[in-house]
């Protein structure tokens, strides 16, 4: 269980978990950012450790300095997977559904010899009832509510330091063969070789891609992000295809898919909806990762297109 700040959203998570008492349970906290933070910070860990009253090993790791967005999550599943073979993680602001914790649990052991599989995640922003299975799989991992195992987390690599020569290669054709999805995702991948403090998940989303791994995924949603907000450290707003998500319960005992085969029509609408990938979305990635890296255009550039731009905006307004 991965925590900070927000006393509201662990709450709500927390009661979740309570509800299932688990026997084990891990909590991880990023150190504050600065002393204004630090108060926001130990409410939050003295709400847990108080909260507690099943039956349940809890362990602790409270980190006094701050790692960030990236390294500080990454540190914390490090940390679980050096104690356990196989678990769920959960972040504060992602509330599941009292079905995603067994769902996760019969697949961790049913997909637990099986290679091909990489994650089990509760999130699809796409459910479709209907669907004659419980669950199906997909290329793409969205790690909101998440689950996986030690030998599969071990690829994980944060400086992605094989990517210049992974780059050169068409490793990316086992992904998708559309051409402007392969540039989104190169560019994605510059940016966060150059800056791997920016995240910790992309890391591993590439190493999913790299070793070909696949992401089971139920047919309805079992989690929903509630940590949008001005709080919020990377999802401030509410994007339009989310607005109307609701959380859902899969039914029980599951039905199982006769054949691992991947969910082409889930995959695209993950592309074009979810990551929202198209010609202007990838050439702004590209115009800003090329900012990032060129710091005189950044600094002297950039204000200049900011001015003429607002000042244009102003007169034709």
């Amino acid at each position: 269980f991965v925590v900070y700040k927000r006393l509201d959203t662990t709450k709500k998570v927390f009661e979740q978990i309570k509800k299932v008492k688990p026997i084990k349970l891990y909590v991880a906290s990023d150190g504050p950012r600065n002393e204004a933070e630090k108060e926001k910070v130990m409410q939050v860990r003295n709400f847990i450790i108080n909260n507690v009253d099943w039956k349940c090993d809890v362990k602790t790791r409270f980190r006094d300095k701050n790692l960030g967005v990236g390294f500080g999550p990454n540190d914390a599943i490090d940390w679980f997977f050096s104690h356990e073979e196989e678990g769920i993680i959960l972040e504060h602001d992602c509330l599941p559904s009292i079905s995603f914790f067994h769902f996760c649990s019969e697949l961790l052991d049913k997909y637990r010899n099986n290679k091909k599989i990489g994650v089990i995640q509760g999130f699809n922003p796409f459910p479709k009832k209907d669907y004659p299975y419980s669950y199906f799989f997909s290329k793409y991992d969205l790690k909101w509510g998440w689950a996986t195992w030690r030998d599969r987390w071990q690829y994980q690599d944060m400086y992605t330091k094989d990517w210049p020569h992974t780059k050169k290669t068409d490793f990316l054709d086992m992904i998708t063969k559309d051409n402007v999805v392969k540039l989104f995702w190169i560019t994605v991948f510059d940016q966060i070789h150059k800056n791997p403090s920016l995240a910790w998940d992309t890391q591993f989303t590439y190493q999913l891609f790299k070793k070909n791994l696949l992401t089971i995924t139920p047919k309805q949603n079992l989690i929903l992000n509630i940590g949008y907000g001005k709080e919020a450290t990377n999802t401030t707003w509410v994007p339009a295809h989310l607005k109307g998500l609701k959380l859902e319960e899969l039914d029980f005992p599951l039905v199982h898919p006769e054949d691992i085969k991947i969910n082409e029509e889930y995959d695209r609408l993950i592309e074009k909806v979810q990551f929202n990938i198209n010609h202007l979305s990838v050439l702004r990635r590209k115009f800003r990762n090329f900012l990032e890296s060129n710091k005189f255009l950044r600094d002297n550039f950039l204000p200049l297109f900011l001015f003429l731009y607002r000042s244009y905006k102003k007169f034709k307004g």
